[in-house]
This record gives C-alpha cells, sequence and structure tokens, in this order.
C-alpha cells in the first residue's frame, strides 16, 4: 500500500515452475548415455533430487556411474554438534541407493561417513588417549552395525571398472570388523583414498597386492602393526605417483618407501613409544623422481637414503629425538636427513628439528643447499640459540630469498629483561655478543635474501638483538615483516596453568613496535619493516 497517496496496490503472486519446466525439458529430452554421464557428476544426494523432476530422470538414477555420499552436514562431534537427527535418515538413504542400484559398471565411489582426523583435530575433540580412533572421542563418531559396514564398503568391488575409491569411515566401536582385502586387489583402481579405523590385519598379512593402474594412494589409518605391509603395497603400484600414509604404529616399524614412479611423498608416523624408549628404527627412501616430500616421524636411528636430486618442496617434523643416543649420534643423525633433502628448494622445519643441530660444528658441517630460496622454521625457539643454527643456514644456502620464522626468535627472556626464565644464561650471552659483532656478509645476504618473516613477537632485547643483525646484514632486503604475538606466552603457551610471575602483561602494541624498529640501522635502502 502506497500511504501517501491512498492508493492500495495489491500483488498477486504465483508459483514459477516455467524453470522446473524448462529444467526438466532440457534434461530428459538428451540421450541415456549423456544423462547419465551429466548426473554422475553430481553428488549423488543431488542427484536424488534432480531424479524428482521427472519420471525418465528417476529411470535413470540407477545407472549412474558414480555414486557420492557425504554425511556432512551432519556433525556428531560433541563440541561442535550440527542435525544429529538427521544422520539415521543418511543411513537409511544409503542403504536404499544402494539396493535400488542396477548398473554393472561404477567407476568411482566415495563414502564420508564421520569426521576426518584432521577436521576434529581443528575443531578440538582430539583425545590423544584414544590411538585406535586416531584420537578422537568415541562419542564423536557414528555409532553404525558391522553389517552396514560390510555391505557399504563391499558394494563397489562387487561391480567393473572401479578406477576411483574414496573411504572415509571412522565409527564408534570398529570392534573385530576389517578393512576388506579385496580392495588391494582392483585392477582398475586409479585413486585410493582410505581413512579408517578399521582393523588392517587382514590387509597387512596378504601374500601379495595387485593395483597395476593405481596413481594415487591416501592411507590414513588407526594402527599399523606391520612393517612390510606399506613396501610390498608400493612395490605392487608401479605407476604411482602420489603416496600418503598416516598411521600409528610401533616403536619398531621402520620407513622404508623404494619407487621409481613417485613424484609426491607423504609419510606421517606416529610411535607407540612410553617416555622412556628411543625409536629403534631405520629410514630408507629410494624415490629419486620425488618433487615433494613430506615426512613426520621420531628421529630414526640412520637415514640410509640417497639425495633426492629433483626435490621441490620438503617439511620435515622431528616429533621426538633419541634420548638414549650420545648427543653426536643424535647430531650426525640430522645430517644425514638434511643431506637427502639438500637439493630442495623450499624447506620447512618443524617441531624438535633445530634442537639437534645446535652445537658448534654445524657451522662446518651442514650440507650445502644450492637451489634453497625459501626457508620456514616452525620449531619452538627454546631448546637451542641462534648464533650457531641460523648462520650455518645463511651460508649453506647460497639463492636464499625468503626467510620465515613461523614461531619467533625467542620463547624467553635475557637476564636483563627480568622478565622470563633463562635457559643457559652463558650460552645466552653467547648468542647476543656473536650477533653484536661484525661478520662476512653471506652470499644470500649480500644478492638474494630479499624477505623475512618473524611471527611471535615479543618486542625482547634478544629479538631486537637479531632483528638488527639481520638487517645490517642483508644488502638487498625488500621487506622485513613483524607479526606480534598476541597472547600471553604466545599461542604456544595459551594460558599456562603454572604461568612463571614474571610472564608479560600485555603484548607489545603496533606502535611501539614500530618506534623501536624503525630507526634501526638497515644494509638495503629499500628495505621496508610492516607490523602486523
Amino acid at each position: 500500500m502506497n500511504q501517501g497517496s491512498g492508493v492500495c496496490m495489491e500483488w498477486s503472486l504465483k508459483p514459477c515452475t516455467s524453470c522446473r519446466i524448462t529444467m526438466s525439458d532440457r534434461l530428459t529430452s538428451l540421450p541415456d548415455e549423456l544423462l547419465i554421464r551429466i548426473l554422475s557428476l553430481l553428488p549423488t544426494k543431488d542427484v536424488a533430487v534432480t531424479s524428482s523432476l521427472s519420471r525418465r530422470l528417476r529411470r535413470v538414477f540407477p545407472f549412474i556411474t558414480s555414486l557420492d555420499f557425504d554425511v556432512s552436514p551432519i556433525s556428531l562431534c560433541l563440541k561442535h554438534p550440527y542435525a544429529v537427527e538427521r544422520f539415521p535418515t543418511f543411513v537409511t538413504f544409503v542403504d536404499n541407493v544402494l539396493f535400488a542400484y542396477k548398473s554393472h559398471h561404477l567407476s568411482k565411489f566415495r563414502l564420508q561417513v564421520g569426521i576426518g582426523f584432521l577436521t576434529r583435530h581443528v575443531n578440538g575433540c582430539v583425545n590423544p588417549g584414544q590411538p585406535d580412533e586416531l584420537g578422537c572421542h568415541q562419542h564423536c563418531l557414528p555409532d553404525l552395525k558391522p553389517t552396514h559396514l560390510h555391505a557399504w564398503i563391499s558394494f563397489p568391488l562387487t561391480l567393473s571398472g572401479l578406477r576411483m575409491l574414496d573411504l572415509c569411515i571412522l565409527v564408534r566401536d570398529p570392534g573385530e570388523n576389517q578393512l576388506p582385502p579385496a580392495i588391494f586387489m582392483c585392477q582398475t583402481l586409479e585413486v585410493l583414498r582410505l581413512e579408517v579405523n578399521l582393523g588392517l590385519d587382514q590387509v597387512s598379512t596378504m601374500p601379495s597386492y595387485c593395483l597395476p593402474k593405481l596413481k594415487l594412494l591416501r592411507l590414513c589409518a588407526s594402527f599399523v602393526l606391520n612393517y612390510n605391509f606399506l613396501p610390498r603395497l608400493v612395490f605392487s603400484c608401479p605407476l604411482l605417483e602420489d603416496l600418503t600414509f598416516i598411521a600409528n604404529t610401533s616403536c619398531d616399524h621402520h620407513a622404508t618407501i623404494h619407487s621409481l614412479s613417485l613424484r609426491k611423498l607423504c609419510l606421517i608416523l606416529y610411535r607407540d613409544l612410553d617416555r622412556f624408549s628411543d625409536s629403534r628404527v631405520i629410514a630408507n627412501f629410494q624415490t629419486p623422481n620425488i618433487e615433494y616430500f613430506e615426512y613426520t616421524d621420531n628421529l630414526a636411528l640412520e637415514y640410509s637414503s640417497p639425495i633426492m636430486p629433483c626435490l621441490v618442496e620438503a617439511k620435515l617434523c622431528i616429533l621426538e629425538t633419541l634420548k638414549h643416543e650420545p648427543l653426536a649420534n643424535s647430531y650426525l643423525i640430522t645430517l644425514q636427513l638434511l643431506r637427502l633433502v639438500s637439493c630442495v628448494q623450499r624447506l620447512t622445519l618443524s617441531e624438535h628439528f633445530l634442537q639437534e643441530l645446535d652445537c658448534d660444528e654445524v657451522k662446518a658441517q651442514l650440507p650445502l643447499f644450492p637451489n634453497l630460496n625459501h626457508l620456514t622454521v616452525d620449531c619452538a625457539p627454546e631448546n637451542y640459540f641462534w648464533d650457531k643454527i641460523l648462520w650455518a643456514f645463511l651460508n649453506c644456502s647460497p639463492v636464499l630469498e625468503t626467510l620465515v620464522f613461523q614461531m619467533g626468535l625467542s620463547d624467553f627472556f635475557d637476564e636483563e629483561d627480568e622478565k622470563l626464565i633463562v635457559c643457559d644464561v652463558e650460552q645466552l650471552n653467547l648468542e647476543r655478543d656473536f650477533f653484536r659483532a661484525a661478520h662476512a656478509i653471506p652470499s644470500c645476504c649480500r644478492y638474494h635474501l630479499k624477505r623475512i618473516v618473524i611471527c611471535e613477537y615479543f618486542g625482547l632485547k634478544r629479538e631486537v638483538t637479531i632483528i638488527q643483525f639481520l638487517l645490517s646484514h642483508s644488502l638487498v632486503l625488500e621487506e622485513l615483516v613483524i607479526c606480534r604475538a598476541q597472547k600471553e606466552g604466545g599461542p604456544r603457551h595459551p594460558d599456562p596453568p603454572n604461568a612463571h610471575p614474571s610472564f608479560p602483561s600485555q603484548m607489545p602494541d603496533q606502535i611501539s613496535v614500530e618506534s623501536a624498529l624503525k630507526n634501526l640501522p638497515r644494509a638495503s635502502a629499500t628495505c621496508s619493516i610492516k607490523v602486523l
């Protein structure tokens, strides 16, 4: 109604059916073969909705060549529940579709039941005390009957032409349920993704595997005991290019991969160790054509592998060091691992990696990284000092362009600040004296280093000293990025239960950081300092 003019305007709205009719007409006018190909590109629940448009669509629905079932957005997570009451409907829907399926050919089968490990970790529902469930609390996972599990997993294996199998099956009580061995005898598979907490006993003890066309394999398992399982599995895949293996395993599970076809390798192993034990394994990677290498494990006793000459990017994470080996042995073993990736262009070092390199010998024995242009240090700087490690990497990386300190430069204050714990006053003084002295400028700092990023910045004298050293030795530096610490003690120690009384009451503000750094001398006239 237009109140100003006194005119009443009534709109009579009618349901719009033209779009629905047009869509139905266009689809149903296509040949069956083309119609099936189009519908096979959609998630199965969308195909079911689309099929309601016409009888012909409902008739071809059971002949689509791709089945894609995903439990999301349903979430049974105790911390982040959503639409929990709809889960039984999802189970019924899968049962009905599989029962009505009529085609003898199926190229793709995807079934996502339960939230994957990475999502559960981000959501904060990870419980390290539950290794059989990959760390998730058991009540965050669906409760499925063994009959459902067996019927769903076995279904695609009874049909021909299966090229892609993607199963994420994480259930509340896997019991004695086993992953079907037939999966690893499917000769048509090209892509195999498995994230399961079902048993692998039958699979790992199979006399042989047959996956002649497999190019991508991702296996995330709750627990793997047989250390010969992975090497034998890789050997059965002559065309394999992309391998991801994530599992809890025993302390003596060797890490061995031999493959000429591999281009990407991601190996993440969580050892079942008590705090008094060491990993007793030997790692051997015979992968001369690898381009991407991600390795997370405890430090092995030996890395008996040749250099990876084609390597572009590597991410190395050492979860636990060797507690009962002499420090000299651990240091030499760490150097073995670094030599393995010395041809890399982008390198990330995480967790306890740098701890093993904190000795005077590293300056002379660190391998040369002739191609390294991007280095990320993602290790908490609490058990080592930068005067040895940083100087060694700068001198051994002649073309380094970007240097990132992901967890900052300091996790403690020096004695002059009188604020936090001092780990080793003598070593701290030696580090400070080193960075305050003049040194020959490394080749990378003279010609290539253009960007430095420092996260978790507290505004400490120790940090300022190291930053001043970097600024005065980097002749072509274009940008220094400082990311201020946001929480008390930083994200590494959010709200520590037994916080030292001298923890800073607040983190430095942007203006004070900029004021402290803007007047530091710089060797590069084009260098800008950005504080975030």
